[in-house]
């Protein structure tokens, strides 16, 4: 029988170098607080930035409790300010400008509980961070900040105290630390030849990444990662499979109806596949 077993798959994923840009990864990685601390602190260009909480994968209700985020990795500072910080490898995806608008009102949700008198002055700082491989305002810039001001008096600032930023991994445009962190976070190597600063704040989150890797949480991680591979394999392997029954089939003429009784499927699943296979013959 080919293919790989379980265990020649995990050697192949013990041979894939992780980089903090891989989700597991960076999840496995944030959720220590002296690791975000480390980021955080290259991407707010505050050296001394100091985290009360922090939390990964944290789901956040809307006020009806039916609607829910879940947030990447989530902190909070000694001086109150809220932090949320998306890894996003695919920003095609989706609208990520708007999904920060979404986010930022989430954030505010568990403060301004219900049937409470609102007091919006107690609402803290929020910044929601967006960590992107390629650069979605095409400036060519390492990072973007963005906030609230007004556009008849450019100097007067709307001080509601949201911020989003998008940093972009693909340029070279920024502050020889910023670059140096982003670099080390697409490709996580200390030898990373795009390294421009061997920030110490990089160094120590490298010693944090080594500690992961060398964790038994992280080799449970990635078992989880190569069941959930193979289940997708699979499940790959068994949509072509109906795939070249139902072409297979319809080249002997067979109808819609009796293919579906023959694979024991709906029409409309047969007629969705049948459609499929004529879009892919069809002429560009």
């Amino acid at each position: 029988m080919g293919g790989y077993g379980m265990e020649e798959n995990f050697e192949l994923l013990e041979g894939y170098q992780f980089n903090l840009s891989d989700f597991a990864l960076f999840l496995s990685v944030m959720k220590d607080p002296r690791a975000y601390r480390c980021v955080l602190s290259v991407f707010m260009d505050e050296p001394d930035i100091e985290l009360q909480d922090v939390k990964v994968e944290q789901v956040v209700l809307d006020k009806s409790g039916k609607r829910a985020i879940r947030l990447d990795a989530w902190a909070k500072s000694v001086d109150n300010r809220q932090f949320n910080m998306e890894m996003q490898n695919d920003a095609r995806q989706d609208d990520l400008r708007k999904r920060s608008r979404f986010y930022q009102g989430m954030l505010d949700t568990p403060i301004l509980k219900s049937g409470k008198e609102t007091r919006y002055r107690m609402l803290p700082s929020t910044v929601i961070i967006f960590i992107t491989q390629e650069d979605i305002f095409g400036r060519d810039r390492a990072k973007y900040t963005f906030t609230e001001q007004c556009e008849e008096v450019p100097d007067l600032k709307l001080d509601d105290g949201t911020t989003k930023i998008f940093f972009n991994m693909e340029s070279k445009n920024g502050a020889p630390e910023l670059i140096s962190m982003l670099s080390y976070m697409k490709d996580t190597r200390l030898n990373n030849p795009d390294i421009l600063v061997k920030d110490k704040r990089i160094v120590e989150l490298n010693d944090i990444v080594e500690e992961v890797k060398d964790s038994e949480e992280w080799e449970a991680v990635k078992m989880n990662i190569l069941e959930i591979g193979i289940e997708k394999g699979m499940q790959q392997g068994a949509e072509k499979k109906m795939l070249e029954l139902v072409e297979k089939k319809l080249k002997k003429g067979q109808t819609i109806s009796q293919i579906a009784d023959a694979l024991e499927e709906s029409e409309e699943k047969i007629q969705e596949i049948a459609d499929s296979i004529q879009k892919d013959k069809s002429p560009l």
